[in-house]
Order: structure tokens, then sequence, then C-alpha cells
């Protein structure tokens, strides 16, 4: 069977797919919390004071054998979301085969939100795994999201040891997801002969973000994600103590087998008995300004790399542009791969500035 054939097969079965799951979903039971009347307050007063807020779902899932603890870690989310004006999406039935129900679940919900008009679609969605708990519910989802003109960004992410984590993930409301979450579900069915491992959805995921062709407009899907600082959004707890601090937003539990569940007895207590010990207000947290100082650098490192990438094309033949195109390529990886690394970030800014002195003091 040709190739091509075989690949819009199987395109073709993973869209019916994902509208027989939207389907499904509708006729299972799936927690949607409404805003309440003390979120919209809330979201009123951060406009006051200078917010912007964004329309963002949070977004879970918990079915199985019932487990308290997930239970009421998500219970600690339910009121993040209700406090800030955030519906919140839980999955309750298995819907799909092995690890595949989280994307799965975000494609039916990305599908659905853009069959809406655009004033009444969420912009993005936060996906939380069960085994996270909101610490600091001050701090609004929305902070560590792209501004507007970063449109370019459909997925802000970090990683860890291991590479990209899928624990805390905001996925953006655009046909990119859409493409991007085939693609991902598609993986074992286009690749079955590559062992993903323990966490397939997650490999298979990480794979489809470090394409650079393909994908809606040929170019994959590698420019359109962010890695944050994982402290900022996806805190972790080790075996021996929390990595984070007071005004962290929440703590998550990875890697912790067994050593999971007493942990996160601990942490519910505190949150659940002493709500206001961990609690910090945005202001004092400093993550405001800090999200706001990563962006801004962001922006400026990508707005320079555009530039000179421009100014090569337009260089008469003849020029050397070697220099500034090595380094342009540098900058624009390590957006890519290292933007929550903010000094290797400036590194490779900085030696593209000298890269454009240095060939440009050439021409004359």
């Amino acid at each position: 069977m040709p190739q091509g054939f075989t690949k819009r097969a199987i395109g073709a079965l993973l869209t019916a797919t994902a509208l027989l799951l939207i389907w499904r979903i509708s006729n299972y039971d799936v927690t949607s919390l409404a805003p309440s009347s003390s979120s919209s307050s809330s979201n009123s007063q951060t406009a006051k004071s200078g917010g912007n807020p964004r329309r963002i779902a949070k977004v879970s899932m918990l079915y199985g054998n019932p487990n308290s603890l997930y239970e009421r870690a998500l219970q600690s989310h339910e009121r993040h979301a209700q406090r800030w004006g955030y519906p919140m999406y839980v999955l309750e039935e298995d819907i799909s085969e092995g690890f595949w129900n989280k994307p799965s679940y975000v494609l039916s919900l990305v599908i659905q939100e853009l069959a809406k008009p655009p004033a009444k679609r969420c912009e993005w969605l936060m996906w939380v795994d069960a085994d996270s708990i909101i610490i600091n519910p001050a701090i609004p989802a929305d902070i560590w999201l792209p501004p507007p003109d970063l449109s370019e960004i459909h997925f802000v992410a970090s990683k860890d040891q291991n590479g990209l984590n899928t624990g805390i993930v905001f996925f953006h409301v655009h046909p990119w997801t859409v493409s991007m979450l085939v693609e991902t579900l598609g993986y074992p069915l286009y690749l079955p002969e590559i062992d993903l491992g323990r966490s397939a959805d997650q490999e298979a995921m990480a794979r489809i973000m470090k394409k650079t062709t393909g994908g809606p407009k040929g170019e994959g899907y590698a420019e359109g994600m962010v890695y944050l600082p994982r402290p900022w959004i996806n805190t972790y707890e080790w075996h021996h103590a929390y990595e984070g601090e007071k005004g962290n937003m929440l703590v998550h539990f990875p890697g912790l087998e067994e050593d999971r569940w007493p942990h996160m007895a601990n942490w519910l207590d505190i949150v659940e008995k002493t709500p206001l010990e961990w609690e910090m207000p945005l202001k004092e947290s400093g993550y405001d300004e800090l999200a706001r100082e990563f962006w801004a650098k962001f922006r400026a490192a990508r707005d320079l790399a555009n530039s000179v990438q421009e100014d090569i094309m337009l260089s008469p033949t003849g020029t050397s542009t070697s220099l500034r195109q090595a380094a342009v390529n540098n900058v624009r990886t390590a957006l890519r791969e290292h933007a929550d690394e903010p000094e290797l970030v400036q590194q490779q800014v900085d030696e593209l500035k000298a890269a454009v002195r240095e060939e440009l003091s050439g021409r004359y």
C-alpha cells in the first residue's frame, strides 16, 4: 500500500476517533465546574489591580479504583479554579487504551472549544495530573501564558532530567494543537517498532514536539512550544523534601512510587487544615514580575533572531553571512529547547550580537 495513502488513512481514522471521543465524553460523567460568583469577583479584582485574566479551563482525569488522595488533590484544583473563575473538566471514565486517555481527552476538548464562536471559547487548557496539589491558590494560572503578541506559541510546559514532563502543561485552543495531538496519538501507529517506554503518551508528544518539518505549515512543532523554568509551574516533591518554597503554586509527586502516598497525605492535611500556611499574595511571591521578565526576554531574543535573519536574506551576493546564520540558528535552538535556562539564552543572544558586529564590520 502506498505510504501516502496509509498516512491519509491513519489521519482520517484519528480524526474520526476524535469526533467519536467527543460524542462518548458527552455521555460520560465529566465534572464541569462553572465559575462561581466569588470567582467572578476575584477576576474583577485582578483586572483592577492591573492583571490581564485570560480564558482558561483546568483539565484532569480520575477514574478506576477510588483513591481518596487523588480526589482530595483534585479538590484543591477545583478550589483554585473557582477562586479565579476557571471552568474545570475532569474525565471520569476510561476512554482510550493504555496511556492515551490524556491526549485523547485534551484533543476532544480543544475540538469542542474550536467549534464555539471565538468570544465564547477558552483560550487555553491547563492540564494538571491528579497527583498534584495547589498549595498557593493566590497564584492565577494565566500569569504563565505567553502575551498575545507571541501568537506562535501554542504549548507551554516544563522539563526535568528525563525531558518533557506533561504533568502540568498548557495547551492553546488552536488548530495547531489539534494537529499536534493527532500526530501524538498516531505515533504508535506510524512507528510501531519504536518502544515509547513507560510514559508512552509523554514520550510520543516529546518526539512530535521536536519536529521541524511537517505539521500544519510544514515547519513542524518545535517553534510552537516553550519551556518555562520547571519550579515555577511544576514544583516537585522529592523523597527527601519539597524543592520549592513558600509562594510556589503547587506541588507535584512524580516518580515517588509508594512514597507518593504519605507525601500527598501530609501536603493535603496542610492545605486543608491550615490553608494559609503556604499561601502568599501574587505580588509578594514575585512570580508576576518573573513571568513578565521571562516573556519580555523571550520576545527580544526572538525579534533579534528574526531581524538578523531578514538582514541575511537581503544581503548582496557574496556577502559573508555564515557567522550570523550560525548564531541565529543557535538562538532559535536555545528558545526552542532551553528557554527555561535564561543564562544560556542570553549567552546565545550575546554571541549573535557579536557575530553581527564582526560580519558587518568586514563590509567596510
